[in-house]
């Protein structure tokens, strides 16, 4: 996933369909939704919150039934022929349905998405996370899955984005549970560290840059999202970059 325009130093990244329009109800039935409308009303805001006139990559944030799919595609596909967004996503879909827009994408002759934004780390979580819940009429499935990662092997100009890829400090933080509210608290997940764990002490490094290591090997293109607070942070997750895991290692992770 590259940017085609000139800023060598910043990439600038937003998304809409899931603000509120009730303000302090953040229910999700009073979500903006995807229609043109608000795309382009969402859009125009962001630039200016921004300061900027152009956005490197703008997301479809939660896949949005009650639009048709054309309707949200095509505004998308406007915002880039305007030159007003460079690269299109989406958030939170399934791989049907991204599959499905491209399709979209391609009869309407328009950019299609090139960037899929799921939740992804290295630990799997529970069967029934997964199964995710309904949202706007539409079931929502934040987890990146078997599934998507067959479609991206596939189809490799499609980049998976992973949010939340160090689970908010839990890898680093033995004292700090894993995320049950996203599935995470679970004897097996537990299992699974444990091995990430024995793989750090023996490359010398710490359980975060070992999972960002992990997903920058593998086969299908991805791009881990992580916060940090401090410049010590900062360095520790791009040093990943620099870590190497040989195949013999990468079976012991995926396999754990």
């Amino acid at each position: 996933m590259r940017s085609r325009g000139n800023r060598d130093q910043l990439f600038i990244a937003t998304k809409c369909g899931a603000r509120t329009t009730v303000p302090g109800d953040p229910d999700d039935k009073h979500w903006e939704g995807l229609g043109a409308s608000v795309i382009d009303s969402a859009v125009k805001s962001s630039l200016e919150r921004l300061g900027t006139d152009r956005i490197d990559l703008y997301y479809a944030h939660m896949d949005n039934r009650s639009t048709p799919l054309e309707e949200t595609v095509g505004a998308f596909g406007r915002l880039a022929a305007d030159g007003v967004v460079d690269l299109v996503g989406c958030s939170n879909t399934t791989s049907w349905r991204l599959d499905r827009a491209r399709q979209l994408a391609a009869g309407q002759g328009v950019e299609p998405y090139s960037v899929i934004q799921q939740h992804y780390t290295y630990l799997w979580p529970s069967p029934l996370a997964q199964t995710g819940v309904e949202r706007l009429g539409t079931p929502h499935l934040p987890h990146a899955g078997v599934e998507h990662f067959d479609y991206l092997n596939e189809h490799p100009d499609v980049t998976l984005v992973a949010y939340a890829s160090l689970l908010a400090g839990s890898y680093a933080h033995l004292d700090r549970p894993f995320p049950a509210e996203r599935g995470y608290a679970h004897p097996t997940a537990y299992a699974r560290f444990e091995v990430l764990r024995q793989v750090a002490n023996e490359l010398g490094a710490t359980p975060n840059q070992v999972v960002l290591a992990w997903m920058l090997h593998h086969d299908a293109p991805v791009v881990p999202l992580f916060g940090a607070s401090s410049l010590t942070q900062l360095d520790e997750a791009l040093d990943a970059v620099n870590l190497t895991l040989d195949a013999g290692l990468m079976d012991r992770l995926n396999n754990a």
